[in-house]
């Protein structure tokens, strides 16, 4: 299956980024412990902070999980608390996240992230802490450290040579993240399973992969790694990667609506277009953050990812969304 195209995609590693560092320092230790304690036991009072991106919080993907983790601490106050710059370089400047940048992304210090891994692993120890606060790991931030785990130890577990990652880590920043004929990382990618067997669209994947390959780009893929598995296997002991355990067989995969030798797309043909969250007339529609409705235009063309009697379940831009069938066609 085909890559997704995303407007939003390019913003995807600063807020993933932010999210799990600000997952990291949730744990820290010493003087600015109970901080981050008490930002990490506040996931469950946390608030959407783009106002253009619909809020489907807590099941979301990494661009609304870093929204919301954004409530819990401001930049100037993380870079307060770090004994070395956070960044080295890239767009965000004056205490402020540049997340509409679309020629640059924040380039990580190496140092500020070991520093953030090594308090995870001292913090983590902690063993009343983290019984008291993994209802709330369950709950809120569980799934998005599932899906960066497999995500990572897919393309460290021996299928690719370390040539092959490094092109699909370059083709994924050349490219944005928006495009990936040049390899085939769909086997891993496309076809993804979690323990709880839920799915995983083969979009969200893509938004992990170039967070990992951004974190190549600046040399902290192996520190951010080390925290988030740190923070991860204390939480989820039970996890082990492993191809079988996670990857859907292609038969299984084929018949749950995925296309091995050519997409099917929706096709627009009627204006002013409701997008619902639910397979009804009933259900509540996609909106701006306004509160107005967003619409697709007239002959734009969404990946179809299913269908439940009137409506075809399509990706729009990274949301799984119902659009009717009265005034749409496959293609």
């Amino acid at each position: 299956m085909k890559q997704l195209n995303s407007n939003h995609r390019t913003k995807a590693g600063v807020l993933a980024a932010f999210a799990f560092i600000v997952l990291l320092c949730s744990f820290g230790g010493n003087d600015i412990a109970e901080r981050f304690k008490n930002a990490a036991l506040d996931l469950d009072k946390t608030s959407h902070t783009l106002v253009d991106e619909y809020d489907y919080w807590p099941e979301c993907g990494i661009r609304v999980t870093g929204s919301h983790l954004a409530s819990l601490i401001s930049l100037n106050e993380l870079q307060q608390m770090l004994p070395c710059p956070l960044y080295v370089s890239g767009p965000h400047h004056d205490g402020q996240w540049d997340l509409d940048n679309e020629e640059d992304f924040g380039h990580y210090n190496p140092e500020a992230i070991q520093y953030l891994a090594n308090l995870a692993q001292k913090v983590v120890a902690d063993k009343k802490f983290v019984e008291l606060s993994k209802p709330l790991i369950d709950r809120y931030l569980y799934r998005q450290m599932h899906i960066m785990m497999v995500i990572h130890d897919a393309l460290y577990d021996g299928t690719y040579s370390q040539e092959e990652r490094e092109g699909i880590f370059n083709t994924s920043v050349e490219t944005k993240g928006l495009e990936y004929d040049d390899y085939d990382v769909g086997f891993y990618l496309n076809r993804l399973k979690l323990d709880d067997d839920s799915y995983v669209f083969s979009n969200i994947s893509y938004r992990f992969l170039h967070f990992w390959a951004r974190r190549w780009v600046d040399g902290t893929i192996d520190p951010f790694y080390q925290g988030l598995s740190t923070i991860f296997m204390a939480y989820y002991p039970e996890y082990e990667y492993s191809a079988e355990r996670y990857l859907i067989p292609s038969e299984e995969w084929f018949e749950e609506g995925g296309y091995e030798e050519e997409d099917v797309y929706v096709v627009i043909d009627g204006s002013e277009l409701r997008l619902r969250l639910e397979p009804s007339t009933s259900a509540d529609t996609f909106k701006w953050g306004d509160g107005s409705n967003r619409h697709p235009k007239v002959g734009e063309r969404f990946l179809y990812l299913g269908e439940d009697g009137d409506f075809y379940l399509i990706d729009f831009h990274g949301h799984a969304l119902w659009v009717s069938k009265k005034f749409t066609h496959l293609e």
